[in-house]
């Protein structure tokens, strides 16, 4: 097997994302150009089977789809033979390559550019420009052919979402950076390929303003997680919950948990962007009671485990929760996964009174990022709080001056 430094950059975030939804014990390699899967049991022995999937950047999304269905039904007791007889005969070809000089120059850029942005900078992991570049990736696939400058190419790629979308000004800024870079690097002609410096003509803007996500109350927390099935299922998507409520959780941070001897518990969770990376970080739960009523130390400490997250986590937890009544409701009333993350925040703010700044630190942002995102419902809620203090207050000075 050659070495993961050696392997190309799509196989790297491939496996670094499978290694998140599905864990270490399965292993890819290429085999006579196709996909081959390598499972490493529970009782230390193996299984390999040749999936139904060609070994080429554009198929690593259908590849990352069938090792997490084989991984789900393992978890069911069927077998690796079994599991694949189930899928096989399921997986796309994989699509033709844009055609033209002119979309073979672009794409030959947006891989040099993500060697930089991965490899040599470090700015990005691996499996975020498999992820998240890669829709941009997908996109320009389509247009890169049809493009003859970087104008064209933004307003080519901004046609498939609706003006002010925050796909479209991802999308769009994704492909800037890349002609930016491109252009400095001497891959593609200054004259035709230098982006304009303000996207928002190509961006658009919203009819009406969405709110990001509403937070979710704790009697909302408690009647969901309280109604979920006591089957197997449920109760281990239970646990996910409860991690996320009690300790303020990203989805995918239920993965990266750390319990120190010293009884410390840690996110080691590291969020890269262009704009910088998030740091490990202490958690404490709000409200304490519940870390200790749904014994949350002792089922880490005892390994106790997560439900399969095929996909990613907040994309499975969307997809189980949608089929209970509870959490249709609330998703009418603006509620997604962070809803419990959310319910984090305001509780910081109007249960325990803590500032911006220590709520931020306690959920692993910056203090600008946590008032942009909670300013608009922590407000009022934090003045009310601090209101109800002072009233308290005037009334104990008062009282012992007329004492």
């Amino acid at each position: 097997m050659p070495r993961r430094s050696d392997s190309p950059i799509w196989v790297q975030g491939l496996r670094a994302q499978l290694r998140s939804t599905v864990g270490p014990a399965y292993r890819l390699v290429e085999q006579r150009g196709k996909a081959k899967l390598d499972v490493r049991y529970a009782d230390g022995s193996r299984g390999t089977a040749v999936l139904p999937v060609q070994w080429v950047p554009s198929q690593a999304r259908q590849i990352q789809e069938v090792v997490e269905r084989v991984a789900q039904q393992l978890s069911m007791g069927r077998t690796l033979r079994q599991s694949l007889e189930l899928i096989e005969g399921t997986s796309p070809t994989a699509p033709a390559p844009a055609t033209g000089s002119g979309g073979q120059e672009l794409l030959a850029a947006w891989e040099s550019f993500g060697k930089h942005k991965v490899h040599r900078t470090g700015q990005i992991k691996a499996s975020t420009w498999l992820v998240d570049y890669g829709k941009t990736a997908k996109r320009l696939r389509v247009v890169a052919a049809k493009a003859v400058d970087a104008k064209s190419l933004l307003t080519l790629a901004g046609e498939a979402w609706p003006p002010g979308s925050r796909r479209r000004q991802v999308v769009l800024q994704h492909l800037s950076a890349m002609c930016r870079w491109a252009v400095e690097a001497d891959l593609l002609p200054p004259d035709r390929w230098t982006p304009p410096p303000i996207l928002k003509s190509f961006v658009g803007e919203k009819v009406a303003s969405r709110v990001d996500g509403v937070p979710l109350s704790d009697e909302q927390i408690l009647s969901l997680i309280g109604g979920l099935p006591q089957d197997s299922a449920g109760l281990r998507w239970r646990y996910a919950l409860q991690l996320m409520a009690a300790y303020g959780l990203r989805p995918v941070e239920v993965l990266h948990l750390r319990l120190e001897p010293t009884g410390s518990l840690w996110c080691d969770y590291v969020k890269r962007s262009g704009g910088g990376s998030t740091r490990p970080r202490q958690l404490r739960a709000l409200h304490p009671e519940w870390e200790a009523d749904w014994q949350l130390r002792e089922r880490l400490e005892a390994g106790e485990g997560l439900p399969p997250f095929g996909g990613g986590v907040a994309d499975a937890a969307r997809r189980y929760l949608s089929r209970h009544q509870g959490w249709v409701e609330l998703t009418a009333l603006g509620a997604t996964c962070y809803g419990f993350r959310h319910g984090y925040a305001l509780r910081a703010h109007q249960a325990y009174g803590l500032s911006a700044r220590v709520a931020a630190a306690l959920m692993g942002h910056s203090v600008e990022t946590h008032s942009r995102h909670y300013g608009r419902w922590t407000d009022e809620a934090t003045i009310d709080s601090a209101m109800e203090a002072a009233m308290r207050y005037r009334k104990l000075t008062q009282l012992a001056d007329s004492g």
